[in-house]
């Protein structure tokens, strides 16, 4: 279970990320952040799964026929579940920047590089009339 913060980041993670959304059959059950202290505001099957995911404090709201405890009890799952593919900051990969070709070899182009010189002579002055 990924878990996160609402509001400023002090002490350890306490609530979801975001809000995430979970569905099974009708059921649809949506995790919202709450604030520390908060407690988990839900009906008691899916507070229950809360409670051994880890979560502290958050917010629940529901949408179809959440009678069906099983169909309610999976969404809610699902919601959990969802939270790992939330992916925070901390949890990017190191990016490793490779060198153009030009920055790569610019002392082999130094070194080989000759100044050509040119010049230039003024083309004849067209005479109109």
């Amino acid at each position: 279970m990924l878990r996160g913060y609402s509001g400023n980041k002090i002490g350890k993670p306490h609530t979801v990320p975001c809000k995430v959304t979970g569905r099974c059959g009708s059921v649809l059950v949506q995790l919202i952040s709450a604030p520390r202290g908060t407690g988990i505001v839900s009906a008691p099957v899916p507070r229950k799964l809360r409670m051994m995911a880890g979560i502290d404090d958050c917010y629940t709201s529901a949408r179809g026929y959440s009678a069906t405890l099983g169909n309610f009890a999976k969404a809610t799952f699902d919601a959990i579940s969802r939270t790992y593919s939330y992916l925070t900051p901390n949890l990017w990969k190191e990016t490793v920047f490779t060198k153009s070709p030009y920055q790569e070899f610019t002392d082999h182009l130094v070194k080989t590089h000759t100044r050509v010189s040119v010049q230039r002579t003024q083309a004849p002055a067209v005479a109109t009339t």
